[in-house]
């Protein structure tokens, strides 16, 4: 019997109250075309309604994906790693019009294959002494949000933290080719996600997986080129308009080079300007090793890639981001998560485990608020919530964090040139704070496991120790007093050996560095 499904066919096995799970880096891997069909049908119907939402990351833009679902009723819970991407949830979650969660990344997919292993919850250490503690504010997002769903356990002399598992009723995810069967291959991806990890998890659990593919094939897809055995799924949807719900990014529907197919010559990356987001990346490079794995945040931190390549030494590391993608140079803003000239793509799962386990070198995060512990805060601003995504997986097992970002934030100007920084116009708000809005990177934490922690900002460099937060450089041309100290809420420790910033970091062309 054919798999393949009307649109009303598939979305019949959406029932009131069900737990929805669903794939999406931004838009690649997001069945958009699916989660329209939702939407129209409760704005007709009022079905389906009070429906639990879990996703690793943000799937989809403004008006997309989740955002789509952000009506009084639709949603009744949700459980995310990341929602920055999706403003109309905020706006839902602040509201209190439906419980939210905001966990892990790396901790919301091992649901999906705590799933397929039957359990009903699992132990980890990410998130200890993070907001996700129980001890602070168990990753509840609203007022209404009052259930602690995490617990803070003692095993064998340890802290841990447990995390249950939802009892996953619907999957919607998305693939390029399905056969009749409902074979799934994912040749027109960026990579392979977790598309088969959360397939297999929930129909563990005995529910229904909805697949949303852009090509029919007409016969048997060859079983070395099948992502997704058909055992694992119960509709496919074939989309209508590809080009407006099965997209790459918002600027890309298919590229080939984003897919790993091919490789593109490194010279043909655009060069980057000499401005302060360059001069951050460039001075997070000069802490690089070679043969080091290394995560990159969304943002500056993905500059660092552009100025190892620029410098020509990337092929000496190899770049990682949360969806698995591995080597290469990664992509920026909409394009995150879709790298060229990569060696490989883990799925999600195996990636996390990579993370977790200590395995990367060095990860460079961006730097929203700083407080005078060392703590930082990236999830959480007033209203704003974007939440942790991968960033407490990445950090909090790492050796070497480094935070990147600018000193203030808002509406600051520079003059960038000849080896050194004039700042013009002073930020709006400080991001070095006495106190974080939310604590996602946990300096206790940190300190108690011997990392390393840089702070990189484009006038500073601190450092964080056992006494405090150290000021251990500064950019030439700026003054200490009036353009570092006096736009800090705290005073850190001014390191007697006070030095300047490598002058390189400020002057046109390449720097001329190796990290051999």
């Amino acid at each position: 019997m054919s798999k393949v499904k009307t649109m009303n066919e598939a979305l019949d096995l959406i029932q009131d109250g069900a737990v929805v799970a669903a794939t999406g880096f931004v838009l690649w891997g997001l069945a958009d075309e699916v989660f329209k069909g939702v939407e129209d049908r409760f704005l007709e119907t009022g079905h389906p309604n009070n429906l639990t939402c879990v996703y690793t990351g943000s799937a989809g833009l403004k008006g997309s994906g989740f955002d789509r679902w952000a009506h009084d009723g639709l949603i009744g819970k949700v459980i995310m790693g990341h929602t920055g991407l999706n403003p109309n949830m905020p706006e839902y979650i602040n509201a209190n019009k439906c419980q939210a969660y905001n966990l892990p990344m790396g901790v919301v997919q091992n649901m999906y294959r705590a799933a397929l292993l039957n359990r009903k919850g699992f132990l980890s250490k990410i998130g200890l002494k993070t907001f996700v503690d129980p001890r602070l504010d168990g990753g509840k997002m609203n007022d209404v949000t009052t259930e602690d769903i995490v617990k803070l356990i003692e095993f064998e002399g340890e802290e841990w933290l447990y995390y249950p598992v939802p009892e996953f009723d619907v999957a919607i995810i998305r693939g390029t080719t399905a056969d009749e069967n409902g074979n799934i291959s994912v040749e027109d991806e960026c990579g392979p996600m977790n598309m088969r990890d959360l397939a297999m998890g929930v129909k563990a659990r005995g529910g229904k997986v909805i697949v949303q593919v852009k090509n029919l094939s007409g016969s048997k897809i060859p079983g070395a080129d099948i992502e997704i055995p058909s055992v694992f799924v119960d509709a496919v949807v074939v989309s209508q308009e590809p080009e407006t719900y099965h997209r790459m990014t918002s600027k890309i529907y298919y590229n080939a080079a984003r897919t790993g197919k091919i490789d593109i010559p490194v010279d043909s990356m655009e060069a980057l300007p000499l401005d302060v987001r360059t001069v951050i990346a460039r001075r997070c490079a000069m802490e690089l090793q070679p043969e080091s794995i290394v995560n990159l945040g969304i943002g500056i931190p993905t500059l660092v890639a552009a100025v190892a390549g620029e410098e020509g030494f990337s092929d000496d590391l190899i770049m990682s981001a949360e969806d698995g993608m591995l080597g290469g140079i990664p992509g920026t803003g909409d394009t995150f998560g879709c790298a060229v000239n990569t060696m490989g793509m883990l799925s999600m799962a195996y990636n996390f485990d990579l993370y977790d386990g200590g395995n990367l070198n060095m990860a460079v995060e961006g730097l929203a608020e700083c407080d005078a512990k060392g703590n930082i805060n990236v999830g959480k601003f007033g209203t704003m919530m974007p939440g942790c995504g991968g960033f407490i997986d990445v950090t909090q097992p790492t050796p070497l964090v480094i935070f990147a970002g600018t000193f203030t934030a808002g509406g600051a100007s520079y003059e960038v040139g000849e080896g050194k920084l004039t700042i013009i116009k002073e930020g709006r708000s400080k991001k070095f704070r006495e106190n974080v809005q939310q604590v996602t990177f946990s300096a206790e934490y940190a300190a108690e496991s011997g990392q390393k922690v840089l702070y990189v900002t484009e006038r500073a460099v601190l450092r964080l120790t056992k006494e405090g937060v150290v000021l251990e450089e500064i950019a030439p041309g700026v003054d200490l007093q009036k353009d570092i100290l006096d736009q800090m809420d705290f005073e850190p420790i001014v390191s007697e050996n006070l030095k300047l910033m490598d002058e390189r970091i400020f002057t046109e062309g390449k720097m001329g560095f190796s990290i051999k």
